[in-house]
């Protein structure tokens, strides 16, 4: 499977307009995915996605992936072809079109339910540009998509997310977030701007939400944009607000 995790550019969805296989008006094609891997559906492996779209193919079978990997890939259904196998049951899934060869991993990251010090510089800390609003809450996995405005190819990075449990932002039970980037390995090549997908296994909050009765579970991510003019203090950016609905989100 190949690991890429860095991406110039994000596609989200088309309809296809030609199409070999059915209907065109019937068939929808899903680029640059997030799904987390799934085992014990009927022809084994299953990805499932945002919206309890759970997809498989006997192709699929064949690729190099494992139950419980976070990847991005494109994936198309033909619903006036596509069968909808085990319906009713905990295992069903519609039948797709998966492309191998666009699959790319997503690295999961440390999830922490004590606040880093957010006052000092880490050492290696990395800025970050932006991070979208584009996101993903999948079988207890948040996808998040960070940018960095000079990202060298080969530099190597590492991303944590951590929170103080008993810190919310008034009345309105809002979490607040700290998404922190450290680097890893430097490489000295020119940078780009990158988009760079993260997952993050935040099932112990949505957990801690849900025992306080919640309907939904709110929260803000704070990340690093800039240091203050000695450099040995961040700056950081508030994101918007991020909604997980806790009555139908996936299982």
């Amino acid at each position: 499977m190949r690991k890429t995790v860095l991406y110039g550019v994000l596609a989200l969805c088309w309809v296809v307009l030609n199409s070999c296989l059915g209907d065109p008006a019937t068939q929808l094609t899903m680029a640059n995915q997030a799904g987390v891997v799934v085992t014990g559906y009927g022809p084994g492996k299953a990805v499932y996605t945002k919206g309890d779209v759970v997809v498989s193919s006997e192709d699929f079978q064949k690729a190099n992936v494992e139950d419980g990997e976070c990847i991005l890939f494109d994936y198309s259904i033909d619903y006036g072809l596509a069968d909808k196998m085990g319906v009713g049951t905990d295992t069903a899934y519609t039948e797709a079109v998966i492309y191998e060869n666009t699959i790319s991993e997503v690295n999961r990251w440390n999830f922490y339910r004590t606040l880093t010090d957010t006052s000092v510089v880490a050492e290696g800390e990395l800025l970050l540009s932006s991070l979208q609003a584009r996101s993903a809450y999948i079988k207890g996995h948040l996808f998040l998509f960070a940018e960095m405005s000079n990202h060298p190819a080969n530099q190597v990075d590492s991303f944590s997310l951590s929170y103080n449990p008993d810190r919310l932002l008034g009345d309105d039970q809002i979490y607040s977030l700290y998404l922190r980037t450290i680097r890893i390995k430097a490489d000295t090549t020119k940078g780009e701007s990158m988009i760079i997908p993260c997952a993050f296994n935040i099932e112990d909050l949505v957990r801690e939400a849900e025992k306080e009765h919640l309907d939904e579970l709110k929260f803000r991510i704070n990340y690093a944009y800039s240091f203050g003019k000695d450099s040995a203090s961040v700056n950081w950016r508030s994101s918007d607000v991020f909604t997980i609905d806790l009555a139908g989100k996936d299982k």
